[in-house]
Protein backbone atom coordinates (compact mmCIF):
# COMPACT_ATOMS: atom_id res chain seq x y z
CA UNK A 1 0.00 0.00 0.00
CA UNK A 2 2.79 2.38 0.58
CA UNK A 3 4.64 1.15 -2.39
CA UNK A 4 1.59 2.16 -4.42
CA UNK A 5 1.04 5.16 -2.59
CA UNK A 6 4.50 6.63 -3.65
CA UNK A 7 3.67 5.89 -7.16
CA UNK A 8 0.51 7.63 -6.78
CA UNK A 9 2.30 10.76 -5.70
CA UNK A 10 4.47 10.48 -8.77
CA UNK A 11 1.57 11.12 -10.67
CA UNK A 12 0.47 14.53 -8.43
CA UNK A 13 4.08 16.06 -8.66
CA UNK A 14 4.05 15.47 -12.64
CA UNK A 15 1.10 17.96 -12.76
CA UNK A 16 2.29 19.93 -9.79
CA UNK A 17 5.67 21.00 -11.23
CA UNK A 18 4.24 21.11 -15.25
CA UNK A 19 2.53 23.54 -16.34
CA UNK A 20 -0.25 21.71 -17.57
CA UNK A 21 -1.59 18.36 -18.14
CA UNK A 22 0.73 17.28 -21.39
CA UNK A 23 3.28 15.46 -18.77
CA UNK A 24 0.17 13.74 -16.88
CA UNK A 25 -0.98 12.49 -19.88
CA UNK A 26 2.49 11.37 -21.32
CA UNK A 27 2.90 9.55 -17.99
CA UNK A 28 -0.72 7.98 -17.87
CA UNK A 29 -0.19 6.74 -21.70
CA UNK A 30 3.33 5.12 -20.43
CA UNK A 31 1.98 3.64 -17.28
CA UNK A 32 -1.10 2.23 -19.45
CA UNK A 33 1.85 0.40 -21.62
CA UNK A 34 3.23 -0.69 -18.52
CA UNK A 35 0.09 -2.73 -17.40
CA UNK A 36 0.76 -4.46 -21.15
CA UNK A 37 4.31 -5.12 -20.27
CA UNK A 38 3.78 -6.58 -16.75
CA UNK A 39 0.68 -8.60 -17.54
CA UNK A 40 3.40 -10.47 -19.92
CA UNK A 41 6.56 -10.18 -18.21
CA UNK A 42 5.08 -11.14 -14.58
CA UNK A 43 3.01 -14.03 -16.92
CA UNK A 44 1.10 -14.79 -14.49
CA UNK A 45 3.66 -17.06 -12.48
CA UNK A 46 3.64 -15.50 -8.98
CA UNK A 47 0.23 -17.52 -8.11
CA UNK A 48 1.54 -20.44 -9.85
CA UNK A 49 4.77 -20.36 -7.93
CA UNK A 50 3.10 -19.42 -4.69
CA UNK A 51 0.91 -22.36 -5.16
CA UNK A 52 3.71 -24.91 -6.27
CA UNK A 53 2.75 -26.76 -3.28
CA UNK A 54 4.52 -30.61 -4.86
CA UNK A 55 7.51 -28.45 -5.98
CA UNK A 56 7.00 -28.78 -8.97
CA UNK A 57 9.81 -25.98 -10.39
CA UNK A 58 13.05 -24.99 -8.36
CA UNK A 59 13.59 -21.18 -7.44
CA UNK A 60 16.16 -21.17 -9.87
CA UNK A 61 13.75 -22.17 -12.84
CA UNK A 62 11.63 -19.51 -11.51
CA UNK A 63 14.07 -16.55 -12.00
CA UNK A 64 15.54 -17.81 -15.20
CA UNK A 65 11.73 -18.13 -16.71
CA UNK A 66 11.24 -14.51 -15.34
CA UNK A 67 14.28 -12.94 -17.76
CA UNK A 68 12.35 -15.19 -20.62
CA UNK A 69 9.03 -13.47 -20.09
CA UNK A 70 10.81 -9.85 -19.90
CA UNK A 71 12.54 -10.03 -23.22
CA UNK A 72 9.05 -11.40 -24.69
CA UNK A 73 7.42 -8.55 -22.70
CA UNK A 74 10.17 -5.69 -24.37
CA UNK A 75 9.55 -7.57 -27.99
CA UNK A 76 5.77 -7.60 -27.59
CA UNK A 77 5.56 -3.92 -26.43
CA UNK A 78 7.54 -2.64 -28.93
CA UNK A 79 5.93 -3.08 -31.46
CA UNK A 80 2.63 -2.52 -29.54
CA UNK A 81 3.96 0.59 -29.19
CA UNK A 82 5.12 1.37 -32.99
CA UNK A 83 1.10 0.91 -33.49
CA UNK A 84 -0.27 3.00 -31.59
CA UNK A 85 1.96 5.57 -30.10
CA UNK A 86 1.34 8.24 -32.49
CA UNK A 87 4.22 10.62 -30.99
CA UNK A 88 7.72 10.21 -30.55
CA UNK A 89 8.10 11.74 -27.40
CA UNK A 90 5.60 9.16 -26.34
CA UNK A 91 7.20 6.37 -27.97
CA UNK A 92 10.45 7.11 -25.86
CA UNK A 93 8.93 7.51 -22.78
CA UNK A 94 6.82 4.55 -22.53
CA UNK A 95 10.26 2.64 -23.34
CA UNK A 96 11.95 4.27 -20.66
CA UNK A 97 9.11 3.40 -18.68
CA UNK A 98 9.42 -0.48 -19.19
CA UNK A 99 12.86 -0.44 -17.99
CA UNK A 100 11.25 0.81 -14.48
CA UNK A 101 8.72 -2.25 -15.00
CA UNK A 102 11.18 -4.69 -15.93
CA UNK A 103 12.87 -4.14 -12.80
CA UNK A 104 9.62 -4.47 -10.68
CA UNK A 105 8.97 -7.59 -12.58
CA UNK A 106 11.86 -9.23 -11.45
CA UNK A 107 11.52 -8.69 -7.53
CA UNK A 108 8.21 -9.96 -7.96
CA UNK A 109 9.50 -13.79 -8.71
CA UNK A 110 12.00 -12.71 -5.74
CA UNK A 111 8.82 -11.95 -3.47
CA UNK A 112 7.32 -15.08 -4.52
CA UNK A 113 10.00 -17.56 -3.03
CA UNK A 114 9.86 -15.35 0.10
CA UNK A 115 6.45 -15.95 0.17
CA UNK A 116 6.64 -19.64 -0.51
CA UNK A 117 8.83 -19.48 2.83
CA UNK A 118 6.57 -17.43 4.83
CA UNK A 119 8.77 -14.39 4.76
CA UNK A 120 6.23 -11.71 3.59
CA UNK A 121 7.72 -9.46 6.03
CA UNK A 122 10.93 -8.84 3.69
CA UNK A 123 8.69 -8.43 0.68
CA UNK A 124 6.68 -5.64 2.90
CA UNK A 125 10.40 -4.09 3.71
CA UNK A 126 11.10 -3.76 -0.01
CA UNK A 127 7.88 -2.31 -0.78
CA UNK A 128 8.58 0.30 2.03
CA UNK A 129 12.05 0.69 0.67
CA UNK A 130 11.29 0.98 -2.70
CA UNK A 131 8.41 3.58 -2.52
CA UNK A 132 10.53 6.00 -1.02
CA UNK A 133 13.69 5.87 -3.39
CA UNK A 134 11.35 5.62 -6.33
CA UNK A 135 9.08 9.05 -5.47
CA UNK A 136 12.42 10.73 -4.50
CA UNK A 137 14.15 9.57 -7.83
CA UNK A 138 10.97 10.65 -9.66
CA UNK A 139 10.72 13.71 -7.81
CA UNK A 140 14.30 15.59 -7.17
CA UNK A 141 15.50 15.26 -10.91
CA UNK A 142 11.91 16.69 -12.40
CA UNK A 143 11.95 19.28 -10.26
CA UNK A 144 15.83 19.88 -11.07
CA UNK A 145 15.90 19.80 -14.65
CA UNK A 146 11.77 19.73 -15.76
CA UNK A 147 12.68 16.90 -17.59
CA UNK A 148 10.16 13.34 -17.75
CA UNK A 149 12.41 11.63 -19.22
CA UNK A 150 15.52 12.15 -16.87
CA UNK A 151 12.75 11.15 -13.93
CA UNK A 152 11.62 7.99 -14.95
CA UNK A 153 15.62 6.81 -15.81
CA UNK A 154 16.51 7.97 -12.01
CA UNK A 155 13.22 6.31 -10.51
CA UNK A 156 14.00 3.29 -12.56
CA UNK A 157 17.99 3.09 -11.68
CA UNK A 158 16.75 3.79 -7.58
CA UNK A 159 14.63 0.91 -7.79
CA UNK A 160 17.57 -1.12 -9.31
CA UNK A 161 19.66 -0.79 -6.48
CA UNK A 162 17.16 -1.52 -3.79
CA UNK A 163 16.95 -5.29 -6.27
CA UNK A 164 20.70 -5.64 -5.89
CA UNK A 165 21.60 -5.31 -2.29
CA UNK A 166 18.24 -5.52 -0.59
CA UNK A 167 15.74 -8.37 -2.61
CA UNK A 168 18.49 -10.85 -4.03
CA UNK A 169 20.57 -11.11 -0.49
CA UNK A 170 16.85 -11.82 0.74
CA UNK A 171 15.86 -14.26 -1.69
CA UNK A 172 19.31 -16.08 -1.16
CA UNK A 173 18.61 -17.16 2.47
CA UNK A 174 16.03 -19.98 1.21
CA UNK A 175 16.82 -20.78 -2.72
CA UNK A 176 19.33 -20.97 -4.76
CA UNK A 177 18.01 -17.76 -7.38
CA UNK A 178 21.48 -18.51 -9.74
CA UNK A 179 19.04 -18.46 -13.19
CA UNK A 180 18.67 -22.30 -14.12
CA UNK A 181 16.16 -23.94 -16.97
CA UNK A 182 16.23 -26.21 -19.69
CA UNK A 183 14.26 -25.71 -22.85
CA UNK A 184 11.82 -28.46 -21.71
CA UNK A 185 11.15 -26.69 -18.19
CA UNK A 186 10.54 -23.35 -20.21
CA UNK A 187 7.92 -25.28 -22.46
CA UNK A 188 6.20 -26.88 -19.95
CA UNK A 189 6.12 -24.16 -17.24
CA UNK A 190 5.25 -21.70 -20.12
CA UNK A 191 2.25 -23.46 -21.33
CA UNK A 192 1.21 -24.22 -18.05
CA UNK A 193 0.92 -20.16 -17.49
CA UNK A 194 0.32 -19.67 -20.54
CA UNK A 195 -3.25 -19.40 -21.11
CA UNK A 196 -3.45 -17.69 -17.33
CA UNK A 197 -1.14 -15.10 -19.04
CA UNK A 198 -3.21 -13.95 -21.85
CA UNK A 199 -6.19 -14.15 -19.30
CA UNK A 200 -4.54 -11.72 -17.01
CA UNK A 201 -3.13 -9.29 -20.13
CA UNK A 202 -6.70 -9.42 -21.24
CA UNK A 203 -7.80 -8.40 -17.30
CA UNK A 204 -5.74 -5.62 -17.18
CA UNK A 205 -6.34 -4.32 -20.73
CA UNK A 206 -9.60 -3.75 -19.50
CA UNK A 207 -8.58 -0.53 -17.67
CA UNK A 208 -5.19 0.42 -19.95
CA UNK A 209 -7.01 -0.08 -23.55
CA UNK A 210 -9.88 1.79 -22.57
CA UNK A 211 -8.49 4.84 -21.06
CA UNK A 212 -5.91 4.62 -24.20
CA UNK A 213 -8.94 4.54 -26.60
CA UNK A 214 -10.59 7.22 -24.76
CA UNK A 215 -7.00 9.33 -25.48
CA UNK A 216 -6.29 8.34 -28.72
CA UNK A 217 -10.45 9.97 -29.21
CA UNK A 218 -10.12 13.10 -26.95
CA UNK A 219 -6.89 13.81 -26.62
CA UNK A 220 -4.04 13.35 -24.37
CA UNK A 221 -4.28 16.22 -22.12
CA UNK A 222 -8.02 15.19 -21.14
CA UNK A 223 -6.55 11.30 -20.41
CA UNK A 224 -4.09 13.45 -17.98
CA UNK A 225 -6.96 14.89 -16.26
CA UNK A 226 -8.50 11.73 -15.79
CA UNK A 227 -5.70 10.22 -15.08
CA UNK A 228 -5.47 12.75 -11.85
CA UNK A 229 -8.22 12.12 -10.37
CA UNK A 230 -8.27 8.22 -11.41
CA UNK A 231 -5.00 7.23 -10.08
CA UNK A 232 -5.48 7.42 -6.03
CA UNK A 233 -8.52 5.14 -7.14
CA UNK A 234 -5.99 2.11 -7.57
CA UNK A 235 -5.13 2.24 -3.83
CA UNK A 236 -8.81 0.20 -3.62
CA UNK A 237 -7.60 -2.51 -6.31
CA UNK A 238 -3.85 -2.83 -4.65
CA UNK A 239 -6.08 -2.79 -0.73
CA UNK A 240 -7.94 -5.78 -2.09
CA UNK A 241 -4.82 -7.20 -4.07
CA UNK A 242 -2.86 -7.39 -0.92
CA UNK A 243 -5.27 -8.43 1.26
CA UNK A 244 -6.25 -12.01 -0.40
CA UNK A 245 -2.59 -12.32 -1.95
CA UNK A 246 -1.10 -13.79 1.16
CA UNK A 247 -3.55 -16.33 1.59
CA UNK A 248 -2.90 -18.23 -2.22
CA UNK A 249 -0.43 -20.45 -0.59
CA UNK A 250 -3.61 -21.34 1.85
CA UNK A 251 -6.28 -21.80 -0.12
CA UNK A 252 -3.87 -24.16 -2.51
CA UNK A 253 -3.06 -26.17 0.39
CA UNK A 254 -6.95 -26.33 1.90
CA UNK A 255 -8.10 -27.73 -1.55
CA UNK A 256 -5.11 -30.45 -1.33
CA UNK A 257 -4.97 -31.82 2.13
CA UNK A 258 -8.80 -30.67 2.88
CA UNK A 259 -10.41 -31.24 -0.31
CA UNK A 260 -13.01 -28.95 -2.45
CA UNK A 261 -15.93 -28.20 0.23
CA UNK A 262 -13.48 -26.50 2.71
CA UNK A 263 -11.78 -25.15 -0.68
CA UNK A 264 -15.08 -23.48 -1.50
CA UNK A 265 -16.02 -22.12 2.23
CA UNK A 266 -12.65 -20.19 2.62
CA UNK A 267 -13.03 -18.85 -1.51
CA UNK A 268 -16.30 -17.51 -0.45
CA UNK A 269 -15.39 -16.51 3.01
CA UNK A 270 -12.44 -14.75 1.47
CA UNK A 271 -14.95 -12.75 -1.19
CA UNK A 272 -17.07 -12.14 1.22
CA UNK A 273 -14.39 -9.72 3.10
CA UNK A 274 -13.14 -8.20 -0.28
CA UNK A 275 -16.59 -7.31 -0.77
CA UNK A 276 -17.07 -5.67 2.79
CA UNK A 277 -13.66 -3.99 2.88
CA UNK A 278 -13.98 -2.61 -0.74
CA UNK A 279 -17.36 -1.13 0.37
CA UNK A 280 -16.15 0.64 3.27
CA UNK A 281 -13.09 2.20 1.61
CA UNK A 282 -15.09 3.18 -1.92
CA UNK A 283 -17.63 5.21 1.01
CA UNK A 284 -15.01 6.67 2.50
CA UNK A 285 -12.76 7.77 0.07
CA UNK A 286 -16.31 9.10 -1.80
CA UNK A 287 -16.69 11.63 1.18
CA UNK A 288 -13.33 12.73 1.11
CA UNK A 289 -12.36 12.38 -2.44
CA UNK A 290 -13.52 15.82 -3.87
CA UNK A 291 -12.08 17.93 -1.01
CA UNK A 292 -8.81 16.20 -1.38
CA UNK A 293 -8.58 16.32 -4.84
CA UNK A 294 -9.27 20.17 -4.91
CA UNK A 295 -6.42 20.32 -2.17
CA UNK A 296 -3.92 17.95 -3.90
CA UNK A 297 -4.26 19.76 -7.66
CA UNK A 298 -5.89 22.66 -7.35
CA UNK A 299 -9.57 24.45 -8.51
CA UNK A 300 -8.83 23.00 -11.84
CA UNK A 301 -9.54 19.50 -11.25
CA UNK A 302 -13.08 21.23 -9.52
CA UNK A 303 -15.29 20.14 -12.88
CA UNK A 304 -13.81 16.23 -12.70
CA UNK A 305 -14.11 15.56 -9.28
CA UNK A 306 -17.75 14.23 -9.33
CA UNK A 307 -15.98 10.95 -11.48
CA UNK A 308 -14.01 9.44 -8.03
CA UNK A 309 -16.69 7.85 -6.61
CA UNK A 310 -17.02 5.94 -10.19
CA UNK A 311 -13.87 5.49 -10.32
CA UNK A 312 -13.69 3.91 -6.65
CA UNK A 313 -16.20 1.70 -7.82
CA UNK A 314 -14.52 0.43 -10.99
CA UNK A 315 -11.31 -0.26 -9.61
CA UNK A 316 -13.06 -2.45 -6.71
CA UNK A 317 -14.42 -4.31 -9.85
CA UNK A 318 -11.42 -5.14 -10.84
CA UNK A 319 -9.83 -5.90 -7.68
CA UNK A 320 -12.73 -8.45 -7.51
CA UNK A 321 -11.66 -10.12 -10.72
CA UNK A 322 -8.55 -10.72 -9.80
CA UNK A 323 -9.25 -12.36 -6.86
CA UNK A 324 -10.83 -15.09 -8.73
CA UNK A 325 -8.98 -14.98 -11.89
CA UNK A 326 -6.26 -16.20 -9.03
CA UNK A 327 -8.63 -18.77 -7.75
CA UNK A 328 -9.25 -20.00 -11.34
CA UNK A 329 -5.52 -20.71 -11.46
CA UNK A 330 -5.11 -22.23 -8.11
CA UNK A 331 -7.92 -24.96 -9.53
CA UNK A 332 -6.11 -24.76 -12.78
CA UNK A 333 -9.14 -23.86 -14.90
CA UNK A 334 -6.85 -21.88 -17.45
CA UNK A 335 -8.67 -22.31 -20.60
CA UNK A 336 -12.09 -21.35 -18.13
CA UNK A 337 -9.96 -18.17 -16.93
CA UNK A 338 -8.89 -17.07 -20.70
CA UNK A 339 -12.44 -17.27 -21.70
CA UNK A 340 -14.23 -15.18 -18.62
CA UNK A 341 -11.80 -12.30 -19.48
CA UNK A 342 -11.53 -11.98 -22.93
CA UNK A 343 -15.23 -12.07 -22.77
CA UNK A 344 -14.82 -9.45 -20.17
CA UNK A 345 -12.67 -7.04 -22.01
CA UNK A 346 -14.72 -7.51 -25.56
CA UNK A 347 -17.89 -6.27 -23.29
CA UNK A 348 -15.66 -3.25 -21.97
CA UNK A 349 -14.18 -1.98 -25.20
CA UNK A 350 -17.90 -2.43 -27.08
CA UNK A 351 -19.24 -0.58 -24.12
CA UNK A 352 -16.42 1.92 -23.97
CA UNK A 353 -17.20 2.73 -28.29
CA UNK A 354 -21.18 3.69 -27.12
CA UNK A 355 -20.70 5.24 -23.13
CA UNK A 356 -17.73 7.42 -23.95
CA UNK A 357 -19.53 9.77 -26.91
CA UNK A 358 -22.61 9.62 -24.21
CA UNK A 359 -20.90 9.94 -21.01
CA UNK A 360 -17.50 11.15 -21.77
CA UNK A 361 -14.96 10.70 -18.90
CA UNK A 362 -17.56 8.94 -16.81
CA UNK A 363 -18.01 6.29 -19.65
CA UNK A 364 -14.92 4.77 -19.30
CA UNK A 365 -15.64 3.75 -16.05
CA UNK A 366 -19.20 2.72 -16.69
CA UNK A 367 -17.34 0.50 -19.53
CA UNK A 368 -15.11 -1.24 -16.88
CA UNK A 369 -17.87 -1.83 -14.81
CA UNK A 370 -19.60 -3.69 -17.03
CA UNK A 371 -17.07 -5.48 -18.59
CA UNK A 372 -15.08 -6.62 -15.49
CA UNK A 373 -18.11 -7.18 -13.78
CA UNK A 374 -19.42 -10.05 -16.06
CA UNK A 375 -15.55 -11.41 -15.67
CA UNK A 376 -16.41 -11.59 -11.72
CA UNK A 377 -19.60 -13.45 -12.09
CA UNK A 378 -18.67 -15.67 -14.73
CA UNK A 379 -15.27 -16.20 -13.09
CA UNK A 380 -17.30 -17.46 -9.67
CA UNK A 381 -19.37 -20.04 -11.84
CA UNK A 382 -15.97 -21.70 -13.18
CA UNK A 383 -14.42 -22.24 -9.60
CA UNK A 384 -17.68 -23.42 -8.79
CA UNK A 385 -18.10 -25.96 -11.99
CA UNK A 386 -16.35 -28.81 -11.29
CA UNK A 387 -13.78 -29.30 -13.95
CA UNK A 388 -11.55 -32.19 -14.64
CA UNK A 389 -8.95 -30.06 -13.65
CA UNK A 390 -10.66 -29.84 -10.10
CA UNK A 391 -11.24 -32.11 -7.08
Amino acid sequence: MFYLGCQWLTTILVVTLSDDFDNSGALAFAMATGIVFASIALYKVRTFQVSDVGGEFSGQNYVAFRFVTILAAFIVCVIYLSCIADARSYLALSLLYLIFKADESFADVLYGIEQCHERMDYIGKSQFIRGIVSLAGFAIPLMLTDNLAIAIICMALSCMMVTLFYDIPHARLFEVIRPRISKAQIVHLGGACFLAMLASLCANAIVSLVRQYFGIVDGQELLGIYASVATPAVLVQVAATYLYSPMIGSLAKTRCELGRSAFLRSFFKILGLLAVVITVVVAALSIIGDPLLNFVFGTRIAPYTYLFPYVLASTGVIGLLFYVNDVLIIVRRMRVLLVCDLISLGIALGSAVVLIPMYEMNGINIAIIVGAGFGVIASIAGVLFKGRSSK
